[in-house]
């Protein structure tokens, strides 16, 4: 008889990492010894930076001892953590799935000689996801309540209801709340508990009061939104594709 793989919580896949991935504010509750010491790492990290900073995934990163810490293990470590990071950020997506839709951006043909940024389609597409986009808006504190108001049909796309979390949003598509008491409420009540940072990415049109977000173009990974914490989207790129 096969044994059955044991389900590892949401939040406890947080404490390898050491780190807050989807900045949940619950977790600075939890009152665990060893949620104790997760929550002083991350006030040491503060403490460091003396306020709270982005990181900018994008930025040219050089260790002062280039020599050190680059072994095969390392890196290999390096690669898997930052492939996790990645998937627990969107929602703890599959191997299976990160694989084939980033493999296929590998795999595309540039068009009219132009070289294919795989850090900008890879982004785009997941940023495209209608689960991120209300994240990102703040109508949820969190990706799994993005996936919650969309499968109880409190989402419509273009005026008609979608109750598929991976649907993917095209250029000036409209996403708006269902025009409910429940519906309405349920994010209210999460934009009063949101402080609003980090604020909605430029490719996203938000009205608050009407509660309704244009998905407009993306050009450039400089309009892309910044996570909360480092990101390595080529060592993410990397990983899938070796494995």
């Amino acid at each position: 008889m096969e044994s059955k793989k044991r389900y590892k919580p949401f939040y406890k896949q947080f404490l390898r990492l050491r780190k807050n991935i989807q900045n949940r504010s619950k977790l600075l509750k939890f009152k665990k010894q060893k949620w104790i010491r997760f929550q002083q790492y991350l006030k040491n990290q503060l403490k460091f930076y003396k306020r709270f900073k982005i990181k900018d995934q994008f930025q040219l990163s050089i260790s002062k001892f280039a020599s050190r810490g680059n072994s095969f293990q390392k890196t290999f470590k390096n690669n898997l953590y930052d492939r996790k990071t990645f998937s627990l950020f969107y929602g703890g997506l599959k191997k299976k799935y990160l694989k084939k839709y980033i493999l296929q951006f590998i795999n595309a043909k540039p068009v009219a000689n132009t070289p294919i940024d795989f850090r900008h389609k890879t982004l785009k597409f997941f940023e495209s996801r209608l689960e991120t986009v209300l994240y990102r808006a703040n109508f949820t504190s969190s990706i799994r309540g993005a996936a919650q108001l969309i499968l109880h049909g409190h989402v419509l796309v273009n005026g008609s209801p979608v109750r598929t979390k991976s649907y993917i949003l095209e250029v000036n598509d409209s996403v708006e709340i269902a025009f409910s008491v429940k519906s309405r409420s349920l994010v209210k009540k999460s934009l009063d508990r949101s402080n609003f940072w980090p604020i909605p990415p430029k490719h996203l049109l938000v009205n608050y009061k009407t509660l309704q977000i244009i998905f407009i173009p993306v050009d450039s990974l400089s309009t892309m939104p910044i996570f909360n914490h480092y990101l390595n989207i080529d060592s993410v790129i990397t990983n899938i594709k070796k494995y």
